[in-house]
Formats: C-alpha cells, structure tokens, sequence
C-alpha cells in the first residue's frame, strides 16, 4: 500500500487537528510502517521534514494568505495527480471532494454547524457533505460524531464510517514544585463561547469569598467573545485579583506542571467531539470537573466528576465546593488515570488506523 499522509491544510503544529495528525505519525513510524508520503503545508513544511524523516515529504501547492477554497482545491487536485499513491489519508478533511483517488477521512465533530456564521457556514454546509460522498471510508472520533454524521447526513452508508478515538500523549515527569505560590483550580482550551468559560467565571464569582485558590486559565481568544462578554463581566465584579490568565502557547513541561498542582481541572465545556484537555489532566492523577455535554461522557469513559446542569453557576460552583472538601483518593486517580492511559494510547491507536487504511 502506497499511502499519502495529507497535511495540505495543517496550517500549525499546536491546532487541535494537527496534533492528532502528528500523533498518528508517530505511531506509523514507531511501528515502522513504509512507503507513506506526507504532503505539508508550507507552514509545517519544514517540521515535519525535520522530524519524519523516514517519510518523503512534499510541500503543498497551497496559497496560505489569499487563496480560496476553490482555488486551492484545485491546486491541491493537480498536485495530487501527479502523487503516486494507492490511498490519501486527510487528518483534516478540506479540499478533498476534488480526488477520484481514494481516500480516507477523519471527522472531528459537526460543530461547524452550531458554531460558524456567515459564508464559513455556508461553506461547511456545501462542501462537506460532498466530502463525506466522496470519502472511501470515514474515521469518527468517538460514536457520538459517528451518531450525529447518521443524523444530520442519512444519505451516507453507515458501512463507511468508523469509530477509532484520538490518541493522548502527556509529559510523564512528576514534577516537583507548582507552577505558581497560591493554591488553583486550571481550565486549559480554547475561549470560544461554546466551551462555557462565562459560567465558570460565574462560579469563581460565587465562591471568591470562600476560597483562597486562584483560577488559572491556559487559553487562546478565538472571537471577540472573551473580549466584549468575559473581560467586562471580571472587571465588573472585581475578580482582576482571582485570575491568572495564559494566552500564549506553553510547553508541554510546563503545562504537565500546571495540571499535576491543581486542586481541580474544570472544563465546562458544551461542545466536544473528543474533549482532550480532561483526560490530559486525569492522566495527570488531577480531580477532573466537566460535563456530560455532547462527546465528553463518552470520551471520559464515565470515571471522573460531572455537574449539571451545564449552564448553572450554582451547580457548578458547589461541585467545586464538593470536590475541594472530598477530594478523591491517590488509589482511585492512579486507576483512572491508567485506564485512560490505555485507551487512547498513540501506538494503539495509529495501528487501528493503518489497518483500516490497509484494508481496503
């Protein structure tokens, strides 16, 4: 099997689909799988020639700053032309329905849906169903993505579509000193209004007179929501003093550090195909608080601490409470945090993945 590995549209190292990407990566060559090509953006172009080697690697044609979907579709489907291959492979589905060849896709959730606005939903509602049409089978993250791809697009043969979950890989050093003097409860994720940050500024609210414990939050503004609806609501409530915030990128040292040290890891997030950062800090033996919201239970094997409901500060403050008073034994977050270990582990996970790229 000659196998095109497409990262034509991976645009960075750090974006959620990327790391998945380079995570299978890492399993194909650590279990020494051949005759794969990996085609780059320009953007990565260099990272993934430095660290996959054993790969031959081409530079996409893709224009990064101004090119349209259709135009770099249809530099994408001249360059694939010429590829020799048996399969492509697209981690990122994107310019895909312009192939005959076949090709393998992985699906990450719908979200796009319920999220975007204006012509990139528009888009998303015109290409990817052609997408999936055209896709010679389909990886689903979790059954919950596989589920909603049923609804929301009958017309696709279930045959195709396949459940194998993302992998998670963590810093395993125990270090020995926090991050930062005062005791904290960490959120770590994106600040897109789905992931529910203003309930749990409405929960430090609740609790800022109780508790001495900061609320460190490791994330990045996606919109202008954090700006115009978060920033007022903490200055308007004089919370400046009880937030730590990080916006820029950590390492993967520093943020293993920052999970082994809190009190609680809080996610409280309502949309999830997957969820990583939960199960990253319960690989980290931290007591995880999060939701039962689209994929989460499921990706979360059912083993840490929920609330309900999602929106309800009330809720969500007083499991905080719950959680600080009882926390979980070291036995118990030993045990979750090996099962988990093992469900998604990378060189696992990447196996189930060639295999149904071999099986053709």
């Amino acid at each position: 099997m000659k196998l095109l590995f497409d990262l034509s549209s991976n645009k960075s190292i750090y974006d959620g689909v990327t790391v998945y990407a380079l995570r299978i990566l890492r399993g194909f060559k650590e279990h020494n799988y051949t005759d794969i090509s990996i085609l780059s953006n320009p953007a990565i172009y260099d990272y993934i020639k430095q660290n996959f080697t054993e790969y031959i690697c081409i530079k996409a044609t893709i224009n990064n700053e101004n090119g349209s979907l259709i135009k770099n579709g249809w530099k994408w489907h001249k360059q694939i032309k010429h590829i020799d291959c048996d399969i492509i492979f697209s981690p990122n589905p994107y310019l895909t329905y312009f192939t005959h060849k076949k090709i393998v896709q992985t699906i990450h959730d719908l979200q796009p849906l319920k999220v975007y606005k204006g012509k990139s939903l528009w888009a998303f509602r015109i290409f990817l169903p052609l997408i999936l049409f055209r896709s010679h089978k389909i990886i689903t993250i979790t059954d919950f993505v596989k589920n909603e791809i049923q609804k929301t697009y009958p017309f696709i043969n279930p045959k195709k579509l396949h459940t194998i979950s993302n992998c998670v890989i963590v810093d395993k050093t125990r270090y020995s000193s926090s991050p930062i003097a005062e005791k904290y409860l960490l959120y770590v994720s994106t600040l897109w209004e789905y992931k529910n940050i203003f309930t749990l500024l409405q929960a430090l609210n609740i609790l800022k007179e109780e508790t001495s414990h900061k609320l460190v939050i490791i994330g990045k503004p996606m919109d202008e929501y954090w700006k115009k609806v978060c920033v007022p609501y903490i200055k308007e409530n004089k919370l400046e003093a009880h937030i730590m915030h990080i916006s820029q990128p950590v390492s993967d040292q520093e943020l293993a550090q920052y999970y082994q040290f809190a009190d609680i890891f809080i996610h409280p997030s309502l949309l999830e195909g997957f969820g990583y950062t939960p199960i990253e800090a319960a690989i980290h033996k931290t007591p995880v608080l999060t939701t039962k919201e689209t994929a989460l239970y499921e990706s979360t094997m059912g083993m840490l601490n929920y609330y309900e409901p999602a929106t309800d500060p009330e809720a969500l403050a007083q499991s905080i409470r719950q959680l600080l008073a009882h926390r979980s034994s070291p036995e118990k977050l030993a045990l979750i945090s090996e099962t988990l270990q093992n469900q998604y582990d990378y060189y696992k996970q990447a196996e189930k993945v060639y295999q149904l790229l071999k099986n053709k």
